[in-house]
């Protein structure tokens, strides 16, 4: 929706020995009260379908207060792509909760996941055998998920793969193999099918007789996988589900879609016009944008048009990502600073310190909480 502003409210910051001010705008709300709703509606759920739910961070670099949500709602299993961001979860919720590296680990951070007991999705018999030593040389045994290539085309271990190589994994004494995990509609676009549960399952069953581990899980990732509990009674056995966009945005993008029994509308993005011209763009000679995109101009629109342009930009949100309440309003694209506004069509008439608000979905979300130039402001 679009909202008018009331006043210019700005903020007095001293750097240095310079007394600036700094705009109260652009901000990112977040509906805490949303979030939680949809915390213990999604733990109910999984209780129903037998899943543990295992809660991603890394949309909103495991922002405290909405961690706290997740945490205080019995979520026990935290899972990021950033290990600076498990260590802060670690640092606030000790080991009375389990922590997952979701992205494959890197040689140097071995050190760093087997002291802080996180445990890595790992792909490579390489780096099975770096854990194994390394676990050997801190008396400590390393835990970790095998990650499965299931067809995203992405990370993991193709099935046959791991078969072939079953004596050498087994041969890792200081390593226990907790579980096996798969991704998708990450890369490729690739839906999970009731077929792809069936194939982890019948994996998940073959190595637990290598294994000698009865326990051995499957951990599937994200939130496109619920499509299979909704459609079907009963799918194969899964142990964990990783998910952040479910309680998050109550919506499942692999498949344009919002699960209707989450809320959605949680975080909002709102920012200040500050120029209002109608402009004829030149097409005579056209390459391509600041960030190497092309450019395109339509010569259906009737030029000169009404262009609003708003203080933030790519540094600050995803232009794909934000939607707005005026349907008569186009966005036209974004720079670093700018998002550029088409208002020609529009009844309201908006001017020069107006506020616009958007309603923001993960790649905005993402961005605002990685720039140091959006604010947050958080809403019970």
């Amino acid at each position: 929706m679009f909202q008018v502003n009331l006043g210019f409210s700005r903020l007095p910051v001293k750097i240095g020995k310079v007394l600036v001010v700094i705009g109260l705008y652009p901000f990112l709300e977040i509906n805490l009260s949303k979030l939680k709703q949809n915390i213990e509606t999604l733990q109910k759920k999984c209780s129903q379908w037998m899943l543990k739910p295992v809660a991603v961070t890394k949309g909103f670099c495991a922002d405290s207060k909405i961690t706290d949500l997740l945490y205080d709602s019995g979520i026990q299993t935290f899972a990021d792509s950033n290990i600076s961001n498990l260590i802060k979860l670690i640092d606030r919720y000790g080991h009375k909760a389990q922590y997952q590296l979701i992205r494959l680990p890197m040689k140097e951070e071995i050190d760093v996941i087997l002291e802080n007991q996180i445990i890595p999705m790992v792909s490579q018999i390489e780096i099975l055998n770096l854990f194994n030593q390394k676990a050997k040389q801190l008396h400590a045994r390393s835990s970790v998920i095998l990650a499965i290539e299931t067809g995203d085309g992405r990370e993991g271990f193709l099935p046959e793969e791991l078969l072939n190589n079953i004596d050498q994994v087994v041969s890792f004494n200081d390593l226990t193999i907790v579980g096996i995990g798969t991704s998708l509609a990450c890369l490729s676009g690739v839906l999970p099918q009731i077929t792809t549960l069936e194939k982890l399952n019948s994996l998940r069953n073959q190595l637990r007789i290598f294994l000698h581990n009865p326990h051995l899980f499957i951990s599937v990732g994200g939130t496109t996988f619920f499509s299979l509990w909704e459609e079907y009674s009963q799918p194969p056995p899964v142990g964990q589900i990783r998910c952040g966009e479910a309680f998050l945005f109550g919506s499942d993008i692999s498949r344009k879609r919002n699960l209707n029994w989450l809320q959605q509308g949680a975080f909002h993005i709102e920012a200040e016009i500050v120029e209002i011209k109608s402009k004829l763009p030149d097409s005579t000679d056209r390459g391509f944008d600041a960030f190497g995109r092309a450019c395109k101009i339509s010569s259906e629109n009737n030029y000169p048009r009404k262009r609003a342009l708003v203080a933030v930009g790519l540094q600050d949100i995803d232009d794909t990502q934000l939607f707005f309440e005026d349907r008569n309003v186009t966005i036209i694209g974004a720079t670093s600073n700018y998002l550029v506004l088409d208002c020609e069509e529009s009844q309201h008439d908006y001017r020069i310190g107006d506020l616009v608000r958007f309603q923001a979905g993960y790649g905005t979300v993402l961005r605002a909480f990685l720039s140091p130039y959006i604010q947050k402001r958080y809403i019970e």
